[in-house]
């Protein structure tokens, strides 16, 4: 098992990406927390990692609040005494050009992509320092390497996350933590299957699919696997990094 005697907290795991990290996780050994502001979808993942055999909890949380981060980390280190691996997965996304979107809407696609990096790493550190070191895994994009039109907010918010996490390598390595973040294409969660039923001709569907190489979308289980490689020893020289998750759209 590749996460054996590992403890994990994931954010945003009641669906899509997250839930998928949070069963395979599990599956190698580690102890899941689940974290999500919707606690219905969070008991749901907890359950199914029971009835696969594995240790999970829950705690509902929205990550971009400090004091319920911080809540968190410390309910981790009561229950299980140690925090392993950080995988921060919470993420939205918003329509609109710079001349399109509004200041709250960009204000939260900040807070929610990358102030909830800042947030759950900076009280998970701690608490990793005094196991001997850990790993952080944030996610960014493709639209945080490439432009998208009309994803304004979310392509500075995932262009920010890419290289804050470049910044917390270097400030980390000292510690034994490392940092690397994941860049997923066009993924299939929920909130992405919803945003794709607006391609309501075969022409826009055959365009979009035509940007990756490989003949298809990703699927979370894609994007989950990357993260438990980033997790685990087997990546253990790997700092500061940028794994794209992608189909080879960035390629073109």
């Amino acid at each position: 098992m590749r996460l054996k005697y590992k403890v994990a907290i994931i954010t945003g795991s009641g669906s899509g990406i997250g839930k998928a990290a949070a069963l395979m996780f599990a599956r190698e050994g580690a102890k899941v927390i689940v974290a999500d502001i919707d606690e219905a979808a969070a008991k749901k993942t907890v359950e199914e990692i029971k009835i696969q055999g594995g240790e999970s909890t829950f705690f509902q949380v929205d990550v971009t609040k400090e004091l319920q981060v911080k809540q968190m980390i410390d309910v981790t280190e009561e229950r299980f005494g140690r925090l392993d691996v950080l995988f921060n997965n919470a993420g939205m996304q918003n329509i609109g050009s710079i001349l399109e979107v509004k200041e709250e809407d960009w204000n939260k696609v900040f807070d929610v992509n990358v102030k909830s990096v800042f947030f759950c790493s900076r009280h998970a550190v701690p608490l990793m320092i005094r196991n001997g070191g850990g790993s952080i895994i944030n996610v960014s994009s493709v639209a945080g390497v490439v432009g998208v039109p009309k994803l304004a907010a979310y392509c500075a918010a995932k262009g920010a996350v890419a290289l804050l996490t470049k910044n917390m390598a270097l400030d980390l390595a000292s510690h034994k933590i490392r940092v690397n973040c994941l860049v997923p294409g066009t993924t299939l969660t929920p909130l992405i299957q919803d945003l794709l039923k607006t391609d309501d001709t075969e022409e826009k569907r055959r365009a979009r699919l035509a940007k990756y190489p490989i003949g298809r979308y990703g699927n979370p289980e894609d994007i989950a696997a990357a993260a438990l490689f980033l997790a685990s020893d087997e990546a253990s020289f790997i700092t500061g990094s940028s794994l794209v998750v992608d189909g080879g759209m960035t390629a073109m």
